[in-house]
């Protein structure tokens, strides 16, 4: 596209390179810089196309096809994002305390227990549940 519009040059047809190669043959010289261009050109045109090749194949052709669904589905998450409530979800790790640590800290009775009639008490209804059970 680039050879047709600047220099009226098209690279697939035989007849222009016939052109160019008459020109040529015939002592034909480099004046313009227009000339120096063509002649640039025409001799990166080759990498410049592999390279482009070797991009073009290593594209992700799925994404490729599957980027109207994704877009699609992009805004309809964000339609609805708005309105919704945001749930962060945090690392809930102990901050360094062991996990025997902190099984003892949970298990220890939240108010401080005052009597020892008290104790007394508990021990014994724990003692009469364990007792009442019957083993086998």
């Amino acid at each position: 596209m680039l050879f047709i519009y600047f220099w009226n040059f098209n690279i697939l047809s035989a007849s222009n390179w016939n052109l160019v190669q008459r020109y040529w043959e015939s002592g034909g010289i480099i004046h313009t810089w227009k000339d120096y261009l063509l002649l640039l050109f025409l001799i990166g045109y080759i990498p410049l196309w592999y390279i482009g090749w070797k991009r073009f194949s290593n594209l992700n052709w799925i994404q490729i096809l599957l980027w109207p669904i994704t877009k699609y589905n992009q805004h309809v998450i964000n339609k609805y994002e708005k309105d919704s409530l945001h749930i962060t979800i945090k690392n809930m790790g102990t901050g360094g305390v062991k996990i025997e640590e902190e099984i003892e800290m949970k298990s220890k009775p939240k108010t401080k227990i005052e009597t020892d009639a008290e104790v007394n008490r508990i021990r014994a209804a724990v003692s009469e549940r364990i007792n009442s059970v019957k083993h086998e």
